[in-house]
């Protein structure tokens, strides 16, 4: 059995805590149910993490809609159920999810943007420790 030590575990991709809307339904669902609206808590290269308000079946197949503000149309993919918890609000369950099918371009538009945000994240840290001074 694998060690999940918090410290020690590495994810292939950077996660980015994200509140972006998207949409899923199970693959394994008649494909005319319409898709279920929910957020994300964070997003990564290889898989997000999402709100549900049911408990969705570990190891199940989500047909998944991300939207981005930036973008005109959202992100489609596939993403394999690999873990669920109960969320803090009661009802409400995160699941994890890693994509097994998602284009290179927008897979790379995450990557992209979690990079952009997390570069201007260390910008301002940097400011306020250096007292809102610029070099």
């Amino acid at each position: 059995m694998k060690n999940k030590n918090p410290i020690t575990e590495k994810r292939a991709f950077p996660r980015l805590k994200s509140y972006h809307l998207a949409k899923y339904r199970l693959v394994s669902q008649p494909s005319e149910q319409q898709p279920i609206v929910t957020s994300l808590k964070d997003i990564g290269g290889g898989g997000v993490c999402l709100f549900a308000k049911e408990k969705l079946p570990l190891e199940g197949v989500l047909q998944l809609y991300i939207n981005f503000p930036h973008l005109s149309s959202p992100i489609p993919c596939l993403a394999k159920i690999v873990w669920i918890k109960d969320a803090s609000e009661e009802g409400t369950f995160e699941v994890g999810l890693q994509f097994l099918d998602i284009d290179e371009v927008p897979r790379q538009t995450i990557i992209e943007h979690i990079e952009t945000v997390n570069k201007h994240i260390v910008e301002e840290e940097m400011k306020k420790s250096r007292g809102g001074r610029t070099k």
